[in-house]
């Protein structure tokens, strides 16, 4: 709770970790005082062939019930779990893989290094036919899981927010930022504000795959 004095302009992201249902108090504050768009299209990255190896894709259901083979523990996100699955939400309707930093493929990396972040973590998301992501605000936990001394550091403040999309978009394919809806092509790389809520879905036939880039500005 607000109580709790948290601010997102002094606080550091590993402290917010500790109690994640203030942060989603404190950036609906964000939001409800942003001027204009969510997102701001940056750049164009030329991208090479897109290669993903099936060993390397990992299950990144939004509400999976498991996690490294063991009960997924929610901690402090167990209200927001909660509140998804009142809604309707499910591991069926809310299927996703991705592919971690360190198995993205190095012709891919090379680009994205490209980009203006500090100490980035990039996933690839691919969110087949049939999928959505509930509406929601990143939280930056894998990010915090590899910089654990950055996270103690840096406040949200600090973080800047990419996404890159590695296939255009096709009808039924759907990112929106806030009020938003972004149309894409293939190798458009979009920016918007860590506290922005977004959502995707996919009601097309082709599998929908973006990278998320987290990391400190540079």
């Amino acid at each position: 709770m607000k109580s709790s004095n948290l601010d997102l302009h002094k606080n550091t992201i590993s402290e917010f970790h500790d109690n994640l249902m203030v942060y989603y108090e404190l950036v609906k504050e964000k939001q409800d005082n942003h001027k204009g768009s969510f997102a701001e299209a940056v750049r164009y990255l030329m991208l090479p062939e897109l290669v993903l190896h099936e060993e390397k894709i990992e299950d990144r259901t939004i509400l999976r019930d498991e996690e490294n083979g063991k009960p997924r523990n929610w901690g402090t996100k167990r209200e927001w779990r909660d509140y998804m699955v009142s809604k309707g939400y499910n591991t069926h309707n809310t299927k996703m893989s991705y592919v971690d930093h360190a198995n993205i493929p190095e012709d891919l990396l090379t680009a994205l290094n490209t980009l203006p972040i500090n100490n980035p973590v990039f996933s690839v998301n691919i969110q087949p036919p049939g999928s959505v992501v509930p509406a929601h605000e990143d939280t930056w936990r894998i990010w915090r899981d590899k910089y654990p001394e950055i996270a103690k550091i840096c406040t949200f403040e600090d973080t800047v927010f990419f996404i890159v999309f590695l296939t255009p978009q096709e009808t039924g394919h759907s990112f929106q930022c806030g009020t938003t809806n972004i149309k894409w092509g293939q190798g458009d790389v979009i920016q918007m504000p860590y506290y922005t809520k977004h959502a995707t879905a996919n009601a097309g036939f082709t599998n929908k795959i973006l990278v998320q880039c987290l990391g400190i500005k540079k």
